[in-house]
């Protein structure tokens, strides 16, 4: 196989991955909160990682847990990750070669701290054994550097021949991803917490979704 044909079966791989891994992970979302029998699952009051959780009847937080599909939403996570470093991955492509490697380790970050997230848990499971903190730092840079790579891909969309629209819409989601993270990181209470971390995540989500319907509308133009 030519290094142009391997080259494209690599970038088409990324684009799969890309158009979907965001779908996956919220599809194991809506899975695993159906499945929740704490009570009703409430968007708007528990986390994301609640989900993952993997003690049933434990209380964390002061939220009680019960998720038996956990290992749904943790192959979400992670799914989301390489769903990140994909999208990254085809970016970089049509960058520059410094552009190119920003992007890409940035990427590669993302999947890496999302591993984290699914593997180790956010309940009293990863509290008892001390790495709860492994799981908290995995989230929060994935979360961070996932908004940063929105913002990094709209002030490049001339170079990768994407529309201005698409420059406002992304580098807009990435700063209030941002910011959301930042509310949640100060303890605001004017909403609760599980509302400034699905603005932080789903921000990274419709990032994806926007980016996969462009570089689709792109490649088809080409």
């Amino acid at each position: 196989m030519s290094d142009f044909a391997r080259s494209r079966r690599g970038l088409i791989l990324a684009g799969v991955f890309s158009a979907f891994a965001p779908l996956v992970f919220l599809i194991a979302e809506a899975i695993a909160a159906i499945a929740w029998t704490a009570g009703a699952y409430d968007y708007g009051h528990n986390f994301i990682s609640d989900l993952g959780t993997t003690v049933c009847g434990s209380v964390f937080a002061g939220r009680e847990m019960c998720s038996p599909l956990h290992g749904v939403m943790n192959f979400g996570f992670i799914a989301m990750g390489f769903g990140v470093f994909a999208t990254a991955t085809l970016l970089g492509a049509r960058l520059p070669v410094r552009r190119r490697v920003v992007m890409t380790v940035l990427g590669a970050l993302v999947a890496v701290s999302m591993t984290l997230v699914g593997v180790f848990h956010g309940g009293v499971e990863s509290e008892a054994n001390g790495l709860i903190a492994l799981h908290a730092l995995g989230a929060a840079v994935a979360i961070a550097v996932g908004n940063t790579l929105a913002i990094l891909s709209g002030s490049s969309a001339k170079a990768l021949g994407f529309p201005r629209w698409y420059a406002v819409t992304v580098i807009t989601l990435g700063i209030v991803g941002l910011i959301g993270l930042a509310f949640l990181g100060a303890g605001a209470t004017w909403l609760d917490p599980a509302v400034f971390e699905r603005i932080s995540v789903y921000a990274i989500f419709a990032w994806l979704l926007t980016t996969s319907v462009v570089q689709l509308r792109s490649a088809r133009a080409r």
